[in-house]
């Protein structure tokens, strides 16, 4: 009966047998199981690792290269607002020369204007003033001789015929002063037409508070002109007065504070 039972362990042995070696073999499969997930990891780490290098190189070459491109950038910006502000100053500057070449050129027309109307205005002024004044001086013709006349009217703008006519009256003086008269008009509207065309043609370089004093006392001796030829034409008496006393009221006036202005914008002029 033992040899039995020593077959029974035997068997059971054998029967143990083949449970270690299962156990064996799975181990051995995990084993392997864990290698081949170890060069995964280790294939994914290296991967991860290579892309990560990668990233870097070109994040690194992106740096630069951004970097010199905004540079560039920049640079051309930078050029070409530096051009436009360049080119905006030239013609500012260029408008700047302009204005004070023509302002220049301004100073010195009414520089050379206003003495020369300046001037103008004096002459007419006077002979206006002359001749509407009341009080007039004429030679006694008719207490010299005829040799001293005939020296006298020389030196007067009477025509020959005139002149002949005048010997021939018995008032040689009232004679001389009605010829006379219009010779003394004649001029004193030349001087006053001669200061109004030259306003007309320069006044444009003459300010414009100081050209219409100019013209007021142009209106003034035209119109104390006017109304002392009519009274000779119409030989009313009374005369007329009021444009001749209005032109010998404020013509002075208006003279001295015209001075005054012109003095003022030639020695302006000058410091200019």
């Amino acid at each position: 009966m033992r040899p039995k039972k020593i077959g029974a362990k035997r068997n059971g042995d054998d029967r143990s047998r083949p449970g270690r070696v299962l156990i064996l073999k799975r181990a051995g499969a995990g084993n392997e199981a864990v290698a081949s997930f170890t060069e995964i990891f280790a294939a994914i780490g290296a991967f991860i690792l290579g892309s990560g290098a990668i990233s870097a190189i070109a994040f690194g070459l992106f740096k630069v290269l951004g970097e010199k491109w905004l540079n560039a950038k920049f640079e051309e910006r930078l050029a070409e607002y530096k051009h436009a502000q360049q080119k905006e100053i030239e013609q500012l500057r260029f408008r700047i020369n302009a204005l004070m070449d023509r302002t220049t050129k301004l100073h010195q027309h009414e520089f050379d204007v206003l003495p020369e109307a300046w001037s103008r205005l004096n002459d007419a002024f006077a002979q206006t003033s002359v001749l509407v004044s009341p009080i007039q001086s004429y030679p006694d013709l008719n207490r010299m001789t005829e040799e001293h006349i005939n020296e006298y009217l020389k030196n007067t703008p009477l025509q020959e015929w005139e002149k002949a006519e005048l010997m021939a009256q018995t008032d040689k003086t009232k004679f001389f002063m009605k010829r006379i008269f219009w010779y003394r008009l004649s001029d004193a509207k030349a001087a006053c037409r001669e200061h109004h065309t030259y306003l007309k043609k320069s006044g444009i370089f003459i300010p414009t508070d100081v050209k219409e004093k100019f013209y007021e006392l142009d209106t003034l001796m035209w119109d104390a002109l006017g109304e002392h030829q009519a009274n000779e034409e119409i030989g009313q008496l009374p005369r007329m007065r009021e444009k001749i006393d209005a032109f010998r009221k404020k013509g002075p006036e208006l003279l001295t504070a015209l001075e005054q202005q012109v003095q003022t914008r030639l020695w302006n002029a000058q410091s200019d």
